[in-house]
């Protein structure tokens, strides 16, 4: 009966295997590593998929084979240029204060009485006034590679950014004052109608591949073709690195700058 119950599951093991159907998917227009991570989103982990040279090798069920072969016809398409507009929007408060002086002085004697009036006016006026300013930048790349969007202009590279690096990227830099150019890596991909926008947070200029991404820091936002997004806004909020590439630009132009981006 021991012998019994032991040798059952090694049994099984066969049947289960079997269940899975084995395909070899040749890929025409993309790197297996492009569609690798969706593909596995389905397959596993009943299943599993490997990339070897232009294929994709795949393992599954006949219902998921035949999703991963439709998955695959669509995402394994052509690569496009995609156009971006990029859309920088500084609003500046400026603070207007006005002194004026308004004397009169008369000098009489009606009526056989001497009179003398003199008078002072003083005022303040205060206002503000708002400016704003906006320009337009375009810029081409294809579709699923980054494109880089410089955020203000270029800065020391202080201990808050070793830090930042260190925490948030990996990276043991030694402190070296230079300056830096901050922004972030946009990566649009079309679905559909539909984009799809990855973000990411970058510093160049910094090492000797010439930037850092921080990976981790990644944030994918999905809008409609032609709509604006406001990275700003969007990544204001989400991590230090980002609020603190937003805040340098703030705090060297003197202004509050909003970023938007547009993929057509």
């Amino acid at each position: 009966m021991r012998t019994l119950l032991i040798t059952l599951p090694l049994i099984c093991l066969p049947v289960q295997a079997s269940a899975l159907d084995f395909k070899m998917i040749t890929l025409q227009h993309r790197f297996p590593q492009d569609i690798l991570p969706a593909v596995e989103q389905l397959v596993l982990p009943e299943g599993s998929v490997t990339a070897i040279d232009h294929h994709l090798v795949v393992r599954a069920t006949a219902d998921k084979m035949s999703e991963v072969e439709a998955l695959v016809e669509r995402l394994d398409t052509a690569q496009r240029n995609v156009r971006i507009a990029v859309r920088h929007e500084d609003h500046a408060m400026q603070d207007n204060s006005a002194i004026g002086i308004d004397g009169r002085l008369r000098h009489g004697a009606p009526e056989m009485r001497g009179w003398f009036e003199e008078g002072v006016r003083f005022g303040i006026d205060d206002s503000q006034a708002t400016s704003r300013r906006s320009g337009e930048q375009f810029l081409t790349v294809m579709d699923g590679e980054r494109a880089f969007i410089q955020v203000g202009q270029s800065v020391p590279f202080t201990q808050q950014w070793v830090l930042l690096t260190s925490q948030y990227a990996n990276i043991q830099q030694t402190i070296e004052f230079h300056d830096v150019t901050t922004g972030f890596a946009v990566r649009p991909r079309y679905i559909g109608d539909q984009v799809e926008v990855e973000i990411t947070p970058r510093i160049s200029r910094i090492n000797a591949r010439g930037f850092i991404d921080f990976e981790q820091l990644s944030t994918t936002v999905r809008a409609p073709r032609g709509e604006w997004l406001d990275i700003g806004g969007i990544m204001q909020n989400h991590d230090e690195v980002s609020r603190a590439i937003l805040l340098q630009s703030q705090s060297a132009t003197g202004k509050n700058t909003r970023l938007q981006i547009k993929v057509d």
